[in-house]
């Protein structure tokens, strides 16, 4: 390796470095398709920055911050809890029942899926 120049070791690092740049940013854009990430940080695209700073914007810490999800999950639990107060009293809110609830609920939805699929593709190949 003493035959190697200067000048060849500094092409070979920086090929290296660009490598490592061009996986990075590969990495990152699979990250983005996978997770539905919309935007990539600069410091991200050029290999630099934690993983975290994608998910957790500048002085906040996790956990912190609005989250979806607990808006979600009690929205979700306040709706089970209206539909088993609905059925134990017999009341019917705009019409709907209980029953037409778990009608909709219990219902096979395969055929109808099948059918969508098959109209918007025989529209999409014309």
């Amino acid at each position: 390796m003493s035959d190697v120049t200067t000048e060849q070791r500094l092409r070979l690092v920086q090929q290296v470095r660009s490598r490592y740049q061009e996986d990075q940013y590969d990495l990152s854009n699979r990250e983005r398709i996978l997770y539905g990430r919309t935007s990539i940080s600069p410091e991200r695209a050029a290999g630099y920055g934690s993983y975290y700073d994608d998910y957790y914007p500048e002085g906040a810490l996790p956990g912190e911050g609005a989250s979806s999800f607990r808006l979600r999950l009690f929205l979700a639990m306040f709706l089970v809890m209206l539909v088993i107060v609905m059925d134990v009293n017999g009341i019917a809110v705009a019409g709907i029942t209980t029953e037409k609830i778990y009608e909709v609920i219990s219902a096979d939805y395969e055929e109808v899926l099948e059918t969508w699929v098959e109209a918007i593709s025989s529209n999409v190949r014309k």
